[in-house]
């Protein structure tokens, strides 16, 4: 029961606290805005990460070896894992409102299913799961309220940046469990520097090296998504993958709207009400539902 249980609240202490930093990534992207465009956001993101994981991994004494057997696998997920989410999210979010956003990013659990049913040997499709996947994404809908039509062309254009940059986590997430048995911080460290690589020519081409604005605020959000939600996290996140799943992991989805809505009360003193409540009631739900163990003699 103990080897059971430990690991267990390992995983969900884990997920709780990814879905706590990546919802503050959303205000830091925000702030971003203020004085980059999404590719510089994008670039100064994933840069500022390899440089915060390469320090790192000298401090621990560990060799870095970029060009290796591994490296087209790094290529593969930092362009997937990196270069396209942090540039779409950014531009997504220019005039996309956060609230929606989040919904958008939380349809990632059941294209997660779907994919590891097909791509996984250990991860398939149950019916608890799906079930579990519809309660935790209704406490979204509970947690951020109904307005999720999208109202112009623009705000299309919005959503559909997010989501396929949302979508592209989720396939990244499949394809790093190749590597997963390496070091976390070695395998973020090599996936940023070529996420880094990939948008090095496009920021030469639309990067602003003039007539900077400069602000401080910006300027500190920038290296915040950089360091805490990029280079740290992000290495967290293959420690959950490879001890509960892909699957487990992007249900992460499900948690940072109500962090998103738990700072706006902390930071902003927005109100909270009844729908906040009914939502993390719901997500837990929804969670629990998908992680139950199943004797192995009944089907799922």
């Amino acid at each position: 029961m103990n080897k059971y249980f430990k690991p267990e609240v390992a995983n969900y202490a884990l997920l709780l606290f990814l879905g706590a930093v990546w919802a503050a990534s959303f205000v830091a992207i925000k702030i971003s805005n203020e004085m980059f465009n999404p590719i510089e956001v994008g670039f100064y993101r994933t840069a500022i990460g390899a440089i915060f994981l390469f320090c790192a991994v000298k401090f621990r004494g560990a060799k870095v070896n970029v060009m290796n057997s591994n490296m087209r696998t790094y290529a593969l997920v930092g362009f997937l894992n990196a270069s396209v989410p942090f540039t779409l999210l950014p531009y997504g979010l220019i005039t996309m409102p956060s609230n929606i956003g989040v919904i958008i990013l939380s349809a990632n659990p059941f294209l997660a299913l779907i994919l590891a049913h097909f791509f996984t040997l250990d991860e398939k499709l149950s019916l608890r799961k799906v079930i579990g996947s519809i309660i935790g994404f209704s406490g979204v809908i509970f947690a951020v309220g109904m307005e999720i039509l999208v109202s112009d062309i623009d705000s299309l254009i919005s959503a559909l940046a997010i989501y396929i940059g949302a979508s592209s986590y989720v396939i990244s997430n499949l394809i790093i469990r190749r590597i997963s048995h390496l070091p976390s911080d070695i395998v973020t460290m090599n996936t940023l520097l070529w996420g880094s690589i990939w948008l090095l020519p496009i920021i030469l081409i639309f990067g602003n090296f003039h007539n900077i604005n400069f602000s401080w605020t910006p300027f500190f959000a920038i290296i915040y998504l950089g360091v805490i939600p990029t280079g740290f996290a992000f290495s967290l996140r293959q420690v959950l993958i490879r001890n509960a799943g892909s699957t487990f992991m992007m249900q992460v989805g499900y948690i940072i709207p109500i962090f998103g809505i738990f700072y706006g009360w902390l930071l902003l003193g927005e109100k909270v009400g009844y729908s906040l409540i009914i939502s993390v009631i719901l997500v837990i739900i929804g969670i629990s539902i998908s992680r139950i163990r199943v004797n192995k003699k009944l089907p799922e």
